[in-house]
C-alpha cells in the first residue's frame, strides 16, 4: 500500500508542464514517500504516451476513463441500486442533503460497485423515468432531446468513477476538485482515510470560462415556428454540476491548500471552510537556475522575446500574436519564440499559425514545441503572458530566477509575482510590467519599453531575481507539503 495516492485529472504523466511538472517535482523530491497515482482521463487514446518517466517511488498507476462509452450490450439481471438518486445529487445540489445522509448513501453505492451495470444505467426504463422526472421538475421550455443528451453525457463520468478500482492509502491528495475531487472523496469514504485538496487554478472558475466559450452548449426553442438559440439553461446545468463536485471535495477534505490569497477567497466563495485552507505558494529550484542567471548573454540590443506555455485558448495566444505584430513594426529584427507543446488543442494551434501568416510574422516567429526551457532561457530577454486565467505561473518564477523580466496580463497572482505582495516585497521594485486583459497595444508597449530602456530592464531583472530567491524557493514548498503528509500518513 502506498503512503499517498495522488488523484489527478487530465495531467500527469500524460501531459507536459504546468501542474504535471509540479506533481513530478513533489514525487521526485520526496523519494522516501511511496506514491500511487489515480489518473482520470477522457479515453484510452489519451494515455498512449507517458510524457514523464515514473520515479521509482511510484508504486502503481491506475487510469479511469470517464468518457469510454464503448460497452457491449447484454441482458442485465438486477437493477443498479439507487444510481439515479446519485445523479440527482449532482444535478439538484448537495445543500439539501446532510453530510451523514450523503455519506451513508455513497457508502451503499460503493459496496454495490460490482453490481453497477452500464447497460442498465443507460438503457433501462428506470433510466428513462429518471431523466423524465428531472425534466418535468425543471424548465419545460427547453428541448427534451437536448436535455436527455446532456443528462446522459454528464451521467457517464460519474458511473465510471463509481465503478473504478480505488487503491487503498492513508492519504488521498487531489490536485483539483472536479472528477478527481469526487474520486478522492469516494476513496476517503470507502477506506476511512484522510484527504488533501490542492488547487492551482480554481476548477470551477476555469470551467466557467470554458462553458461561457463553448459553442456546443445551446438550447433550441420554438417561437412562432422560428428556431432561436438561448444561452442559459444548459450552461447553468453544467456549472451546477461542477460546483457540486467542488463542494463535495471541499466537504470531505481534511485540509485544503492553494497558491495565493485570491484563490483562497474563491474557494471560500465556492463553499470551502476557511479553517481548512492554507496558502503554500509555488516555488522553483533557484540554485538550478543560478548558472543561467550568472551566464546570461550581455547584449547591446535585446531582441528575443518568448511565450512559454501550452498553445491553448485559456492562454489567449491570439492577443499575444497581435501584440507581436505591433512590436515587429517598431523593432523589425525581434525574434519571437513560442516555447511549449502544441498538441493539446491542435485546432487552436492551427488558428494561431494562420493568424501569424495573415499578419506577416513568419520571419520573426519560431515554434519550438516541447523543449527543455533551461536551454532557451539564456538567450530570452523578456517573457510574455496574455492569459485570461492563471493561478501562479511557474514560468514567471523560472524566468525571474534567471533574471528575465515578465510582461503579463493581470490575472491570478501574476501582479504579486511581478510587483510584490507585501510592503517589504514591493520595495524590491517591479520585476516586469503588468497589463490589462485582451490588450495587444498595452502588452506591446510594455515589451518595447523593456527592450529599449536599459535602466528599466536592469532594475526589473534584479528585482525579479531577488524576489524569487526570498519568497518562492522550491525547498520551502516541498517542506510544507512534507509536513502535511506527515500529519496523515
Amino acid at each position: 500500500m502506498s503512503d499517498v495516492c495522488l488523484v489527478l485529472e487530465g495531467t500527469y504523466p500524460y501531459v507536459r508542464g504546468g501542474v504535471s511538472g509540479w506533481v513530478h517535482e513533489i514525487i521526485t523530491k520526496m523519494p522516501d514517500i511511496k506514491f500511487s497515482i489515480l489518473s482520470i482521463m477522457p479515453r484510452p487514446a489519451d494515455t498512449r504516451d507517458e510524457r514523464y518517466e515514473l520515479p521509482g517511488n511510484v508504486q502503481s498507476l491506475i487510469n479511469i476513463y470517464i468518457h469510454d462509452h464503448h460497452f457491449r450490450p447484454h441482458l442485465y439481471k438486477r437493477a443498479t441500486p439507487r444510481i439515479f438518486e446519485y445523479f440527482e445529487l449532482f444535478y439538484r445540489g448537495i445543500e439539501e442533503v446532510s453530510r451523514e445522509k450523503m455519506e451513508l448513501f455513497l457508502l451503499e453505492l460503493l459496496k454495490e460497485r460490482g453490481r453497477l451495470d452500464l447497460v442498465h444505467a443507460f438503457s433501462s426504463r428506470e433510466f428513462w423515468n429518471a431523466v423524465l422526472a428531472l425534466y418535468e421538475k425543471g424548465d419545460a421550455t427547453v428541448s427534451f432531446l437536448d436535455y436527455f443528451w446532456n443528462y446522459r453525457f454528464t451521467f457517464l463520468p460519474l458511473m465510471q468513477i463509481l465503478k473504478a478500482t480505488l487503491p487503498p492509502a492513508p492519504l488521498y491528495h487531489t490536485i483539483s476538485t472536479g472528477y478527481a475531487g469526487v474520486a478522492c472523496a469516494l476513496a476517503k469514504i470507502k477506506f476511512n482515510s484522510n484527504m488533501l485538496v490542492t488547487e492551482h487554478g480554481i476548477y470551477t472558475k476555469e470551467r466557467r470560462i470554458e462553458i461561457a466559450q463553448a459553442g456546443w452548449l445551446y438550447e433550441r426553442k420554438s417561437e412562432y415556428i422560428k428556431a432561436t438559440e438561448e444561452l442559459g439553461f444548459f450552461r447553468d446545468w453544467w456549472m451546477r454540476y461542477f460546483e457540486v463536485m467542488s463542494k463535495l471535495a471541499y466537504a470531505y477534505a481534511d485540509n485544503i491548500t492553494t497558491l495565493y490569497e485570491g484563490n483562497r477567497r474563491s474557494q471560500i466563495n465556492d463553499g470551502a471552510d476557511p479553517q481548512k485552507i492554507s496558502i503554500i505558494p509555488n516555488g522553483v529550484d533557484v540554485d538550478a537556475f543560478r548558472e543561467i542567471s550568472d551566464k546570461r548573454q550581455k547584449k547591446e540590443k535585446r531582441r528575443q522575446i518568448a511565450f512559454v506555455g501550452r498553445i491553448v485558448p485559456i492562454k489567449d495566444v491570439k492577443t499575444l500574436i497581435k501584440a507581436c505584430k505591433i512590436i515587429v513594426q517598431r523593432l523589425s529584427d525581434v525574434e519571437i519564440l513560442f516555447v511549449g507543446p502544441q498538441e493539446e488543442e491542435s485546432q487552436y494551434y492551427h488558428e494561431c499559425t494562420a493568424l501569424i501568416r495573415m499578419m506577416g510574422l513568419e520571419k520573426n516567429v519560431v515554434f519550438t514545441g516541447y523543449v527543455n526551457t533551461k536551454e532557451y532561457y539564456p538567450t530570452i530577454d523578456v517573457i510574455m503572458l496574455t492569459s485570461i486565467s492563471e493561478a501562479q505561473p511557474l514560468v514567471i518564477l523560472e524566468a525571474a530566477a534567471c533574471g528575465i523580466p515578465a510582461v503579463s496580463s493581470d490575472v491570478g497572482s501574476c501582479r504579486e509575482l511581478i510587483e510584490g505582495k507585501t510592503p517589504e516585497d514591493r520595495a524590491l521594485g517591479p520585476g516586469g510590467i503588468v497589463c490589462p486583459f485582451h490588450s495587444p497595444e498595452k502588452t506591446a508597449e510594455a515589451v518595447i519599453r523593456l527592450l529599449t530602456d536599459d535602466r528599466l530592464y536592469e532594475d526589473a531583472s534584479a528585482a525579479a531575481r531577488v524576489r524569487v530567491e526570498k519568497y518562492y524557493q522550491q525547498r520551502d514548498m516541498i517542506n510544507a507539503y512534507r509536513n502535511l503528509y506527515e500529519l496523515y500518513i
